[in-house]
């Protein structure tokens, strides 16, 4: 695995407005499941996609049928994140459409 300019990008939950209340407490429960600091340590166990919370780094354990240490294989690890490129959205969103026509056309050549 090489992490030097791994590409960091971010994601997130939303909770739509004026849910009825029955439904928003399912929402938040799920979130609250979702994001859970031990769950998202869990995950490592599994595959190396590093927690989305930093409270859950220092849980990270084995995996499950290898037995080897995941912390070190964690894109979050700090050894592996001293030069990461930030997916820039802002970017994208001013640039996309021009870039979009510039591939086309260069596609139809």
């Amino acid at each position: 695995m090489l992490w030097d300019m791994q590409s960091f990008d971010l994601d997130g939950w939303i909770v739509p407005a004026g849910l009825p209340a029955d439904r928003k407490a399912r929402v938040m429960d799920f979130l609250k499941f979702a994001t859970d600091t031990q769950r998202l340590a869990d995950q490592a166990a599994y595959i190396s996609y590093g927690p989305a919370r930093a409270s859950s780094a220092p849980l990270v354990g084995k995996h499950a049928e290898l037995g080897i240490d995941m912390a070190p294989h964690m894109p979050t690890d700090p050894a592996n994140s001293a030069n990461v490129h930030t997916y820039d959205y802002e970017w994208w969103a001013d640039n996309r459409d021009d870039l979009d026509g510039k591939f086309q056309a260069w596609l139809v050549k």
